[in-house]
């Protein structure tokens, strides 16, 4: 009888293992705060903005924001479209509004667009804003994903001076 019950234990403990979320080491996070200047221009259109890490190679990683009204205006963000926006990748998850100008806060926790971890590593973030009858910026900077740290981006037109804040785990 004993064994029976040992036997039944390690079934019910097998099952609920099956089922329990899979844990995984923690991810890097990004804290990428952007600014939109108030320019005095007319006619203003609300700029199109992506943000995307590359490895050192330059081959897409992941878009961690995509603002755009239309997935038809994606091929404006030229940079983002030679890159990612020819793929048949879903941006549902990270698509959002134009935005007005101020100061805007996306985070990345470290997931591509599929849900799978990012390794830990060397990467360029690519930062790209263009707006309709207006400037074009855009910056790539290196980061490693592996320490903390904070990095300041300087715009020149599109957006102000903007800051990355990188949290290893």
């Amino acid at each position: 009888m004993q064994k029976l019950n040992t036997l039944i234990s390690a079934v019910i403990l097998f099952t609920a293992a099956l089922f329990l979320p899979h844990v995984t080491a923690a991810q890097a996070e990004l804290e990428i705060e952007i600014t939109l200047p108030d320019l005095d221009v007319q006619p203003y259109h609300r700029p199109y903005v992506a943000v995307w890490l590359e490895t050192p190679e330059r081959k897409h990683v992941t878009t961690l924001a995509l603002w755009v009204e239309k997935a038809e205006w994606f091929k404006d963000l030229r940079q983002w479209w030679r890159k990612a926006g020819k793929s048949d990748a879903n941006f549902d998850g990270i698509t959002g509004a134009t935005k007005r100008p101020g100061t805007y806060t996306i985070n990345w926790h470290g997931k591509d667009l599929a849900n799978n971890a990012v390794k830990p590593g060397k990467y360029l973030l690519n930062l790209e804003v263009v707006r309709e009858e207006g400037g074009r910026d855009y910056t790539r900077v290196a980061i490693d994903l592996t320490n903390d740290g904070k990095i300041t981006i300087d715009g020149t037109n599109e957006y102000s001076q903007s800051f990355v804040t990188i949290i290893a785990k």
